[in-house]
């Protein structure tokens, strides 16, 4: 309505003007907003604009609303991890691991490392050097599929925690000489070769992992926040012990995230101050909960239903560098604020040979009278509730173990053995809380940087310590939590960031083969870790809920039970599991709905206001000049209005009768010929006044 004028061609034609603005713009922006996008500046800035989009993780769910062919795990703007070059990328990732360039160790070991050289380390991989530059450059070649790769690699300084990163690129050579080579195999070349994956390849090699240009960015970039953020908590340091009286350098992990606050900005320390604040709120609240019902409990006897589970197992289970001990701490908090004694076991390592002589099942620890700690009724009724942490678990001997080469009869068996334990834990009254988290890769990045600087820092404190600890004779300092935070980090997390695939997978296998209706395992993304502590919480509330119904519907915030029922007669392979159509969330599903309705209703109303019956191609406007001048309707002219009723005119004439031709002049059929004229005209005028007046 807006763009109708006296100005336009047609003015009851409709234009729309601003969707084609609008398209326009789009048009002229798109390139740029794709490049700024791509870049690694634009890929961080609007990487959250894409969150809501494409089926994303969410902060907590069900292991059935957990897409695996997402952008979390699946980035497009990344090279795919089957590619040839990436496979070979990380085996040149592993075998530089291994160079070193002196007999020194760092502090890590006690004695000394074998020198290694970096042509001797690429060489057991099947790279013969070909080639040497200034810098530590060096260029190698190796033979693939019928084809030359080439390999260049140089150093990338500076160092990082006395580590020294490499510069790679790798690319298919596609100008070898094989003249010198039988006839018979210089035919393969001229058959086109199956490559998967890109023709060039840049990345990064660091102890042992082979890094992405963004993804080393975002490693690199936290890893210098961090030292940033020490060094002016260092230089704040005596401000901060006149005012506070808290003076020293930290000692252990806790103390130290705390003294970096010191160094970090203002907003930024205001906003981890608040978030820190809520979660705390939140956490005494839920143990308020649990000590309400305690208290209720206890006027019931013993007659009634446990309302507050007596034992607790807390199974943190994941991805390395998940953040499962910060995030999952949340819950150990709430219940050790409550008056539950928790205490933690670590799985991290294989069953050993003694132990696989048992049943799978007997080596994780319960609380109960099985083990030390004993759940039997005692006169000290505090001590009655007792919580335990399971630092991974049974999932963790298909990733590290292999029990995942198992064949599937003893997969399922497995599988059968922890479902049966689970049950075992509700009929005890034991609330056996599954949590499973999951991350992207820029957020292992980034904490992968964070634990670096912190071992760095753990090195500088040492020294620091040292230096207090000389001036007497008394050794009142310990080096027990620096020890703790340089071992918080090790090779294997690097290992684990190049099989972040692999794992992600398996770990999703056994999660989804044990996963019950009753006790539904919660999948944790931790990319955002605040959304995550927060919903995890609210997850546990709900898990204590459904403890004290007792078979009720569980966990309302992880969706409504499935259909089908979770009893599995065989077990699902990755591979199945993979072709499985993972459900997508309903808020991204109405998001896609009313796009959808947006779209239809634009159509409609173009549609709707557009004059469909006017010709697409309009050819030259013909007017009858004589029958407009006659009729004396001057408005069709002045409104732009075509007459093209000369074409019945002239059908007129053909039909019009021969009467008394005269062969001089003619006026005997002049004379008859007038009449039909005049009649054919008033005609063409009246239907010209309908027309006129319907436009109007």
């Amino acid at each position: 309505f807006l763009f109708r004028g006296d100005y336009l061609p047609y003015p009851e034609a409709y234009h729309p003007i601003a969707v084609c603005v609008c398209l326009g713009i789009l048009r002229a922006v798109s390139p740029f907003a794709a490049s700024f996008q791509g870049s690694r500046v634009g890929r961080v800035l609007t990487r959250r604009f894409f969150s809501s989009a494409k089926n994303r993780w969410l902060p907590v769910q069900r292991i059935g609303d957990l897409n695996l062919l997402s952008d979390d795990c699946q980035e497009k703007d990344e090279a795919n991890q089957t590619a040839d070059l990436v496979i070979i990328a990380r085996r040149v990732a592993t075998a530089l691991g291994k160079v070193q360039t002196s007999g020194d160790s760092n502090g890590d070991d006690d004695g000394e490392k074998e020198v290694v050289r970096q042509y001797e380390a690429l060489k057991d991989e099947g790279f013969a050097q070909c080639g040497a530059g200034s810098g530590g450059y060096a260029v190698y070649q190796f033979r693939f599929k019928s084809t030359t790769i080439l390999l260049h690699v140089t150093p990338y300084g500076p160092s990082i925690t006395d580590v020294m990163p490499f510069y790679l690129v790798l690319e298919f050579e596609t100008s070898v000489d094989i003249r010198e080579q039988m006839w018979a195999n210089s035919l393969a070349p001229i058959s086109s070769i199956q490559l998967q994956g890109p023709q060039v390849l840049e990345g990064y090699a660091y102890q042992g992992a082979f890094f992405s240009p963004h993804h080393f960015a975002e490693l690199k970039t936290m890893y210098d926040k961090q030292l940033l953020a020490y060094e002016a908590a260092c230089k704040k340091l005596p401000i901060v012990a006149k005012n506070t009286r808290r003076g020293g350098p930290p000692r252990d992990l806790p103390t130290l995230k705390s003294f970096l606050e010191a160094g970090k900005r203002s907003r930024k320390r205001k906003q981890n101050i608040r978030e820190f604040n809520e979660l705390q709120k939140v956490v005494r609240s839920v143990a308020k909960e649990i000590l309400a019902l305690m208290k209720k409990e206890k006027k019931m006897g013993d007659g009634g239903n446990r309302l507050a589970p007596k034992g607790v197992i807390l199974y943190f289970e994941g991805l390395d560098c998940s953040g499962k001990s910060s995030t999952g701490g949340l819950v150990q908090a709430a219940l050790e604020e409550s008056g539950y004694e928790v205490g933690m076991r670590q799985y991290n390592r294989p069953p050993t040979a003694e132990q696989r002589m048992r049943p799978w099942m007997d080596r994780f620890d319960v609380p109960g009278s099985s083990s030390f700690l004993d759940l039997s009724q005692t006169q000290d009724e505090d001590g009655e509730h007792i919580g335990l942490v399971w630092d991974r678990g049974p999932a963790g001997d298909f990733v590290y173990g292999n029990l995942h080469e198992l064949s599937p009869e003893d997969k399922k068996k497995r599988y059968d053995e922890f479902i049966a334990f689970d049950k075992e834990c509700r009929e005890k009254d034991i609330l056996f809380l599954k949590l499973f988290f999951v991350t992207n890769r820029d957020s292992i990045a980034k904490t992968l940087g964070k634990r670096l600087a912190q071992k760095k820092m753990a090195r500088d404190l040492t020294t620091w310590l040292q230096a207090c600890r000389s001036r007497g004779e008394v050794d009142d300092v310990s080096f027990e939590g620096l020890e703790a935070i340089s071992a918080h980090i090790d090779p294997t997390d690097f290992i684990a960031f190049n099989q972040y695939e692999r794992n992600l997978r398996i770990f999703s296998n056994f999660v989804m083969n044990t996963d019950s209706d009753e006790n539904p395992w919660v999948v944790v993304n931790t990319g955002d870790r605040y959304a995550a502590r927060k919903a995890l919480m609210s997850s546990f509330r709900d898990h204590l809920k459904e403890f004290q119904s007792r078979g009720q519907r569980c966990s309302p915030c992880l969706g409504n039970k499935p259909s089908v029922s979770s009893a599995k007669t065989e077990a699902i392979g990755v591979d199945e599991m993979m072709k499985k159509k993972f459900k997508s969330s309903w808020r991204h599903s109405m998001i896609a709905w009313v796009t959808l309705l947006a779209l239809l209703v634009l159509a409609g109303t173009y549609g709707e206001n557009t004059n469909w019956d006017r010709a697409w191609i309009v050819g030259p406007t013909k007017y009858n000049i004589s029958a407009l001048l006659e009729g004396g309707n001057d408005d069709e002219v002045a409104n732009y209005k075509p007459v093209v009723d000369d074409v019945k005119m002239a059908k007129a004439d053909k039909e019009l009768p021969t009467i008394g031709v005269d062969d001089g002049s003619g006026k005997e059929a002049k004379a008859a010929k007038e009449p039909q004229l005049k009649k054919g005209a008033d005609a063409a005028d009246e239907e010209s006044d309908k027309k006129g007046k319907a436009g109007k």
